[in-house]
């Protein structure tokens, strides 16, 4: 599965622990979330930018995210009116921000007249630009209720459905609803993956009661659900610390997922401990880079030593992404500095035996390297 767990979408940074990246991440790894949806662009303009100022508030909340070990994607409400024109700036911010996800908010202005065509234009662009990383459509709850939106148009080239289950000025059989929207999903799109969101926002004076989150969380879990969304941290940590803390100590699962071997590899470098980093390799594992060539861990972990202080001596290590096919794994990473800037790129592929490094190919550059993952 795409996703697990809990998340939350972000809608405006500055709004956040007053927009310290730091404590917005530490909020989030301390309720146990496994990603975060950050809204990057509205309509055809990037979102959490200050045009004034130049400033963009996205990069470094991004990095101390994944310096936490969770999942970054983005989210943009689109308009319709201007389809390709959304489109660029959505694959301009997802490959800036290497983003592991994306979702596509698409509401009322898609019902006008004559927005299924650019419904089709925008999503046609956009997973041709964005290759296999996974898109995602928030929208309308229950389709039989919107049947004027282009859902094919955009379905059909989404990796999963993110329902917007809001019970807006209503506490009345709030439990029904989210059974009701997977049904009518699955109804139309018996092979949708979906993952639901749940309302955690201030609205015309209506506000969501703690035992209604209570509700949606248990059912989305007994429903076998991979994991459950909600709109917005914002709001959530703003006006409903009671709901914040529910959520906080709802484990959605009590066991830990391993980490990958690049995640484990990306952490490692990090560390700035050789012997950590050669930890994850066999006894007789080769390590090859384009003009040079070593064995065994003791010359790997003099390499590590030579690259960690002489090639490559401060910036983070950030996984850009990742894949694998049996015992292989191809994944590019890039370095970035204080400022976001970006130092290094690299592409790696290493093969495992018995989930250690055996052989492990390695490139770099100062260039951006075009991605086979």
């Amino acid at each position: 599965m795409i996703l697990t767990g809990k998340g939350y979408f972000l809608w405006r940074i500055l709004q956040c622990e007053n927009g310290d990246p730091e404590k917005i991440a530490n909020q989030a790894s301390d309720a146990g979330l496994s990603h975060m949806i950050i809204k990057v662009a509205d309509g055809a303009f990037p979102y959490n930018y200050d045009r004034d100022k130049k400033i963009d508030y996205v990069p470094d909340l991004v990095n101390a995210l994944r310096a936490r070990n969770i999942s970054v994607w983005g989210w943009h409400y689109v308009y319709g009116g201007y389809p390709q024109q959304e489109a660029e700036i959505a694959l301009k911010r997802a490959k800036q921000f290497a983003l592991d996800g994306y979702v596509v908010n698409a509401e009322g202005e898609y019902k006008l007249p004559g927005r299924s065509a650019n419904a089709k234009i925008f999503m046609s662009i956009l997973r041709k630009g964005l290759g296999s990383t996974p898109i995602a459509l928030s929208s309308y709850r229950y389709p039989t209720l919107h049947r004027e939106f282009p859902w094919s148009a955009f379905i059909e080239r989404c990796d999963l459905m993110m329902p917007q289950v809001y019970w807006l000025k209503t506490h009345y059989k709030t439990g029904e609803q989210l059974p009701r929207s997977i049904r009518e999903f699955k109804d139309i799109y018996p092979h949708l993956e979906i993952f639901p969101t749940g309302p955690t926002f201030k609205q015309w004076g209506w506000i969501p009661y703690k035992e209604e989150i209570v509700e949606f969380m248990n059912a989305a879990k007994t429903m076998g659900l991979p994991g459950v969304n909600f709109y917005s941290f914002d709001e959530s940590l703003l006006y409903m610390q009671d709901i914040w803390d529910f959520i906080k100590e709802f484990k959605w699962s009590d066991e830990t997922p391993p980490k990958g071997l690049s995640d484990q590899l990306i952490e490692a470098l990090n560390s700035r401990n050789p012997d950590q980093i050669s930890d994850l390799y066999r006894d007789n594992a080769i390590h090859i880079r384009p003009e040079l060539t070593v064995q065994g861990k003791d010359s790997i972990k003099q390499w590590y030593q030579h690259l960690l202080t002489e090639l490559i001596p401060e910036g983070t290590f950030l996984l850009s992404s990742a894949s694998r096919q049996e015992n292989t794994i191809t994944f590019n990473w890039q370095v970035q500095n204080a400022n976001t800037s970006i130092l290094i790129y690299g592409q790696d592929t290493i093969g495992l035996v018995e989930e250690k490094i055996s052989y492990h190919y390695s490139f770099f550059s100062s260039e951006p390297i075009e991605s086979e993952v």
